[in-house]
């Protein structure tokens, strides 16, 4: 049985190594991704607001586009939860392998 576990740790250590590579590749790509659209559903909000307070939109208009800022910010918090499961995966997959 140990020689079966020791064989199963050996194999499953490249396994390790690429999916501490692709959650390395996520953060970064999650980071940067938050930051570009968050301005962006920031601009949503301020011409969403700024259009109605002035008269150019009616609220349904403004609705719409804050409900489009909305979603443009809530796709980095979704990629944070993938991140989040790749990060679950990769501590498993560490934990077998120490012990």
């Amino acid at each position: 049985m140990f020689v079966l576990k020791l064989i199963a740790k050996i194999v499953m250590l490249p396994a390790v190594v690429t999916v501490t590579l692709v959650q390395c590749i996520m953060m970064f790509l999650v980071g940067f991704s938050s930051v570009v659209f968050n301005l962006l559903a920031g601009l949503f909000l301020l011409v969403a607001v700024l259009s109605y307070l002035m008269g150019l939109s009616g609220g349904t208009e403004a609705l719409r586009m804050i409900l489009a800022g909305f979603v443009v910010f809530m796709i980095p918090v979704a990629g944070d939860a993938i991140v989040t499961a790749v990060t679950a995966l990769n501590m498993g997959m560490r934990d077998f392998i120490r012990s």
